[in-house]
């Protein structure tokens, strides 16, 4: 399970990264306002859709953010 700290790291990664109106932004933003697991679904379709090089730009910077430490 995801928890709440998580996603809101990878929405702000996301946001800097790529935007917050972007496709992906939008879809985390649902997911994690109305907690459906459809919307989970859709959130992380939209993030595996994005070239593989942001998604690694992303993870780099969510990690920044976090200190770079991992639980």
């Amino acid at each position: 399970m995801v928890t709440d700290k998580a996603l809101a790291l990878l929405t702000q990664s996301v946001a800097d990264i790529v935007g917050d109106e972007t496709k992906i932004a939008t879809a985390l933003s649902r997911a994690i306002h109305s907690g459906s697991p459809m919307d989970m679904l859709m959130a992380q379709a939209s993030f595996d859709d994005l070239d593989s090089t942001v998604r690694r730009q992303i993870q780099g910077y969510a990690l920044k953010l976090a200190g770079g430490t991992m639980h």
